[in-house]
């Protein structure tokens, strides 16, 4: 079956709430913690299968903290003229905070692509095919 765009956007959306990509009621993260469910407490999905799934999420995190910084910071030099000491600042701490606060939704983007690519699944219905 192929996926259409629409149902492409919506599963990463529901990714990016913290919901499992299967079900959409179950949640990935349990509690305000970083430490993901390992499987849905709604439908049983398996999250993650093997150790170091999680790095396709870590780079969602960086890419996107990375892109709004370096867009940010020209914008800043182009619109404005403010000392560069100051703004070096603002952005470096933006960077920093901006990777912690989005860290939760980036790995559940990561988990909504691993299930569209057959990666996330039950135990119980083995390898799909």
């Amino acid at each position: 079956m192929q996926q259409t765009l629409l149902y492409r956007l919506r599963k990463m959306f529901v990714g990016f709430m913290l919901r499992c990509p299967n079900c959409e009621q179950g949640k990935l993260f349990s509690g305000g913690s970083f430490e993901m469910n390992q499987t849905c407490p709604n439908c049983g999905v398996r999250f993650e299968r093997q150790s170091g799934e999680s790095l396709g999420g870590m780079m969602i995190n960086l890419v996107t903290a990375e892109l709004l910084t370096i867009g940010g910071w020209i914008l800043t030099e182009v619109l404005f003229d403010f000392p560069w000491v100051p703004v070096l600042a603002f952005w470096v701490a933006f960077n920093i905070l901006f990777c912690i606060a989005f860290y939760r939704s980036a790995r559940g983007i990561w988990v909504s692509i691993s299930y569209m690519g057959g990666g996330v699944y039950a135990d119980a219905e083995g390898k799909p095919k």
